[in-house]
């Protein structure tokens, strides 16, 4: 999938359904901080669309093995750097990618391998507790 194209909405639901998919499962608590995030990165959004935008992203990320989907946390990363601010990533994504990561309150290592791509990728860091 091309991501050029995406909006910001739309990439940051693709980089937290890569997050959430990493482990194989897909859970409550983490649609619920994915929807938390969108409300404060995008307060005028509506839930019907952000749901739409969760479907294509699962339907789009779902088929690719682990080399698609780091390839594209990759290309999401590279775009989301298009819209956002070094200082906005850091201090706005990465503490809702660690809420992410510890909301089905299990960190599995592939969890911790591709929060790593993102943080490289973004050149941001995600406080990630692996107890």
């Amino acid at each position: 999938m091309i991501v050029n194209n995406l909006t910001p909405l739309e990439l940051v639901t693709h980089l937290f359904s890569c997050l959430q998919i990493a482990d194989n499962q897909i859970d409550w608590e983490e649609k619920e901080v994915w929807a938390d995030t969108l409300s404060a990165l995008f307060p005028d959004h509506t839930p019907d669309h952000a749901q739409e935008v969760l479907q294509i992203a699962y339907q789009t990320i779902l088929p690719m093995d682990n080399f698609g989907r780091k390839n594209h946390i990759i290309a999401v990363c590279n775009k989301l750097k298009d819209h956002y601010s070094k200082e906005q990533l850091q201090n706005e994504l990465a503490p809702k990618i660690t809420e992410l990561i510890d909301a089905d309150g299990m960190v599995l290592s592939a969890e911790v391998d591709s929060a790593a791509v993102v943080a490289e990728e973004l050149g941001i860091i995600i406080d990630i507790s692996e107890d």
